[in-house]
């Protein structure tokens, strides 16, 4: 291990938002999983290549437009465009729609592999008064670095821990997650390992959560909590996301959290993309048999969680991270929880305790630092 741990400040007691550490009753509602500014592209995934039709082709270098909008809206067609989220002024628009709504903090998860931007999360800050938490760590397989094969488990661990003490890159600003830890598996690499074992010890090392972004599909998640607990990460700060895609198995989730981990409904609030649909993958099956509402079928399931005794392990927000999932492009944006959602929870009978659990005491909680080391 290359990290000096002398050096790791003990910021135990306070969450790290970009602007520095703060009490977390500040925290307030918190949206746990989202992006201001991204490029959601990978380089396996919705670019053409030379077998691409020609007109679907020209149309990826097309701008996003009202007049083309249904075209990405249901999936006949990829747009470069849609991808990229890079518009400073938008971005704090978009915000203060989740600001206007009740919001406090927004947890900004984008990691290294697709353009993390600290210094316009600092305008956005600045500009909105929101609180913004900045991720670290890899995202998906599909966008590591080419000499991914040749970096160590304590040389991945150096950069995130980095990250949280000094900050991303030069700009002095801070991580206060290490996430979203890009594990999509199916299977998993061993790259993706070394991840999921760089991001685990950065854990214990500063005390910041771990966020995944799927953490594995199906059973590779358990294994994906086993590599955590091998490095010394803690399964109580440890966050399974887009927890959507696995709704419908209450007993995956319930073996999840009975090891302690937090499961997150993060998919929120998207329209035209049918829940299951892994919108990274184009060559994944549209799924026709799709029938049920993403929304309904997680209200469902955190009801039934509730039930089961995990309402202090459940986190929810809406991963925004295309242009077309903006209010400003007909989408539902950053407010789609406290506009919508939460109110419909109300409705099939969810109290405002257990509401407030999930968009302000467990997100609290689980940004809250632990003891270094």
């Amino acid at each position: 291990m290359s990290t000096n741990t002398d050096s790791i400040p003990d910021l135990s007691g306070k969450a790290l938002s970009i602007r520095g550490p703060i009490d977390p009753d500040e925290l307030g509602m918190t949206l746990m999983h989202e992006h201001l500014f991204i490029e959601n592209i990978t380089t396996k995934t919705r670019a053409p290549t030379i077998d691409t039709p020609m007109m679907q082709a020209a149309f990826w270098d097309h701008p996003l437009t009202i007049e083309n909008l249904q075209l990405v809206r249901t999936r006949r067609a990829f747009n470069k465009d849609n991808s990229i989220l890079a518009d400073v002024a938008v971005a704090i628009k978009e915000a203060n729609e989740f600001r206007n709504s009740g919001g406090s903090t927004l947890v900004d998860v984008t990691s290294i592999g697709i353009r993390r931007d600290p210094v316009s999360l600092m305008k956005v800050a600045m500009n909105t008064g929101l609180n913004i938490i900045a991720g670290s760590s890899w995202y998906v397989k599909d966008s590591h670095p080419n000499n991914m094969d040749d970096l160590t488990i304590d040389s991945l661990t150096d950069v995130i821990v980095r990250d949280i003490t000094v900050g991303i890159g030069e700009t002095g600003i801070r991580s206060g997650i290490i996430g979203e830890v890009g594990v999509q598996g199916e299977p998993l690499t061993n790259n993706e390992l070394k991840v999921i074992r760089a991001s685990a010890r950065a854990s214990r090392l500063t005390g910041a959560p771990i966020s995944f972004h799927w953490g594995g599909t199906g059973s590779e998640k358990l294994d994906v909590a086993s590599a955590v607990a091998e490095e010394g990460g803690e399964m109580s700060r440890t966050i399974f996301g887009h927890s959507d895609m696995m709704a419908g198995d209450i007993d995956l989730m319930l073996e999840l959290l009975e090891r302690g981990v937090y499961i997150q409904f993060d998919l929120l609030g998207r329209v035209g993309v049918p829940l299951t649909w892994d919108v990274l993958n184009p060559d994944s099956p549209w799924p026709e048999s799709q029938s049920i509402s993403g929304t309904a079928l997680v209200a469902d399931a955190i009801t039934k969680l509730i039930d089961a005794g995990f309402e202090e392990k459940l986190l929810i927000s809406q991963d925004v991270c295309m242009k077309f999932q903006l209010k400003s492009y007909g989408g539902t944006g950053y407010s789609f929880i406290p506009e919508v959602f939460l109110p419909y929870l109300r409705r099939i009978g969810v109290t405002e305790k257990q509401i407030r659990l999930l968009v302000v005491d467990n997100p609290k909680s689980i940004l809250t630092f632990a003891k270094p080391g």
